[in-house]
């Protein structure tokens, strides 16, 4: 091997090196997308609990929480009880909890639901064209989206209950100005 091959393969795996240094150093919560900020992609999908239409457009002027999840999914089970606790404390009030069920079967949904005490909306996204128009990488993948239909925020991951009340109650803020 020449000098100016080892040079530049040793550049090559610097350049590496430095790239994942930096990229470790994010956390991956709070990764930046396209859609935030961005009107939510309108939606109409069958519900899981009888097949009626769950659909985006009949919960305008209301703050919507957008949850990414499935049945086999660890860390959804793992922030199921801040999802329920939050529903619990919002529920009949202006925001709307939306359960999406991401590359699942109905029947595992189904049950995971009444395992966990999801009474919220939930609805099959079969094809994933949903999760694709809002940019999903994997469950669970939770997005607050504001009275005006904007997508206000995105967290990437288990939710905790803080988390999920400081992006609720500031979306309500923003819609009473």
């Amino acid at each position: 091997m020449t000098r100016l091959a080892r040079y530049a393969a040793a550049a090559i795996i610097l350049g590496l090196a430095v790239v994942l240094t930096l990229a470790f150093r994010r956390d991956p919560h709070d990764i930046k997308t396209g859609t935030v900020g961005k009107p939510a992609p309108a939606f109409a999908l069958p519900s899981l609990a009888d097949g009626s239409t769950v659909s985006l457009d009949a919960y305008k002027g209301k703050v919507v929480v957008l949850n990414f999840w499935s049945s086999w999914c660890i860390p959804c089970k793992e922030e199921n009880p801040a999802l329920v606790d939050a529903w619990e404390r919002y529920r009949g009030t202006d925001v709307v909890l939306i359960g999406i069920v991401f590359q699942d079967t109905k029947d595992a949904a189904r049950d995971y639901t009444a395992r966990l005490g999801n009474t919220w909306i939930s609805a099959l996204d079969d094809d994933g064209r949903v999760a694709l128009g809002y940019g999903v990488f994997g469950p669970p993948e939770t997005y607050f989206i504001g009275a005006d239909g904007v997508i206000a925020g995105r967290h990437i991951g288990p939710i905790d209950e803080q988390t999920l009340l400081t992006g609720i109650e500031t979306l309500r803020k923003a819609a009473r100005q």
